[in-house]
């Protein structure tokens, strides 16, 4: 299973932002900093902020923050968030022969939700610990 970049860059502004808690982060800060489209990142913000993963505030001050500790966010439930994962395969797009017996569709799911538990052992601040906080912490927004 690979992420879509949308869902990759989601958790790269997530962990971006947790490294930098206790400030308010702007998006141009993290385009510069990460080299991503600014266009693409208001939108990705845009589905963290309604998913409740980020608090935003508009204005000449604004920026955004986590909506909560760190500790309690979870990257599967992130990527359940961002990324269409309910099924794999879309066993309903064509006629299929072995619809109604395939068990190709059953292993897969039990695949992703094998992947999402294994993502939802790990919160947000265990990923921004040691040497990837400090290196987050390092990043300089490209002028």
């Amino acid at each position: 299973m690979q992420l879509k970049f949308f869902t990759d860059y989601g958790l790269r502004v997530l962990l971006y932002v947790a490294a930098n808690d206790g400030r308010l982060v702007t998006i141009d800060e993290i385009s510069r900093s990460y080299g991503i489209s600014h266009e693409h990142l208001r939108k990705i913000v845009h589905k963290l902020a309604q998913s409740e993963f980020l608090a935003t505030r508009r204005g000449k001050d604004g920026g955004m923050s986590l909506a909560r500790p760190a500790s309690e966010i979870r990257p599967g439930d992130v990527i359940e968030a961002l990324e269409d994962v309910r099924t794999i395969i879309d066993c309903d797009r064509d006629p299929c022969p072995l619809r109604g017996v395939c068990r190709l569709r059953t292993a897969l799911d039990d695949a992703r939700d094998a992947f999402i538990d294994t993502m939802n052992k790990h919160t947000l601040a265990d990923l921004v610990g040691g040497e990837t906080g400090a290196k987050l912490s390092e990043l300089q927004p490209a002028e």
